[in-house]
């Protein structure tokens, strides 16, 4: 058992984060897969920093942060950075992040560019190392499985190839069934939600805890009625509707990451207590309205 108390599963990225002109025929406020010539061209802008990405990262990383005492750890796939860029492993260990289970791969790791235009964020995503995630879930399966089954909060979030969420799922439904009492939160994100599969359902219907934003609800057309429901104006969970003021735009500094900062809020709330689901979704809401107005 590894006595953790959340574990993150997902894709480990460097964000570039940028402000540059929309580029044109694609749509706003959502992620799109692109090849690597895409990100090469973005990258070739000017107007951007780089900061360490990925969704399940991020929200481990925010839960860190604020310093509960937890136990965090993660499972993914650390690529090879680029010269003078972040390394994602030195970041875990700084924090006390287990990392066992953050495998090394000598591919250039995932990149995600974020451009902000009208206060929507939308997402160029190249999956890089992350496309290795299912060669070594099934290289170390038993000892992931037993890991994650030690852990009491599991956190998922999308990876963007074919091959991975069949494996994540083997190993999700096989964790389940060593300690039932384990409890999964996923974020499954706009590409997951558009582009389902027999796969990504069955990873949606194993977990406890669903986060979507409201055009992700519309894309799982009502499927999966357990989902929390994140508005501008609240959030919808267990039936209840816990509203917030929305922030005026001229207050919001960036929007990146906002979403993976509310599932921190939530998941330090689960960790004190699994009835604590309305006090999770209300100080995932307070944590993201701070992060909206933090500059990176």
């Amino acid at each position: 058992m590894t006595g953790l108390d959340v574990v993150g599963v997902g894709a480990l990225n460097l964000d570039y984060l940028s402000r540059i002109r929309m580029p044109r025929g694609w749509e706003h406020g959502v992620e799109h897969s692109v090849d690597a010539a895409t990100i090469e061209a973005l990258l070739g802008q000017a107007d951007y920093r780089v900061t360490l990405g990925g969704s399940a990262f991020n929200t481990i990383h925010a839960m860190a942060l604020e310093d509960a005492g937890l136990r965090l750890g993660y499972v993914g796939v650390a690529g090879r950075i680029p010269l003078r860029a972040p390394s994602v492993v030195d970041a875990m260990d700084a924090y006390g992040i287990d990392r066992r289970f953050v495998f090394a791969d000598e591919r250039l790791g995932g990149v995600c560019f974020s451009v902000m235009h009208d206060g929507d964020r939308t997402l160029f995503t190249h999956a890089g190392a992350n496309t290795a995630f299912a060669d070594h879930l099934d290289a170390h399966f038993d000892e992931v499985v037993a890991y994650l089954a030690g852990a009491r909060l599991i956190h998922v979030t999308s990876f963007l190839d074919d091959r991975t969420p069949g494996r994540l799922l083997a190993v999700l439904t096989a964790v389940k069934a060593a300690n039932p009492r384990a409890l999964i939160s996923c974020d499954p994100g706009h590409v997951w939600c558009a582009n389902r599969t027999s796969d990504i359902d069955g990873i949606l219907r194993l977990s406890d805890y669903l986060l979507l934003n409201r055009r992700e609800r519309q894309e799982l057309a009502g499927s999966f009625p357990h989902g929390i429901v994140k508005h501008p104006h609240g959030t919808e969970v267990a039936g209840t509707f816990l509203p917030q003021v929305p922030l005026p735009p001229e207050e919001i500094v960036d929007a990146t990451g906002a979403g993976d900062v509310f599932a921190a809020g939530l998941l330090l709330e689960l960790a004190a207590g699994p009835g604590r689901l309305i006090a999770g979704c209300e100080r995932g809401m307070s944590l993201a309205r701070q992060e909206l107005r933090r500059t990176r």
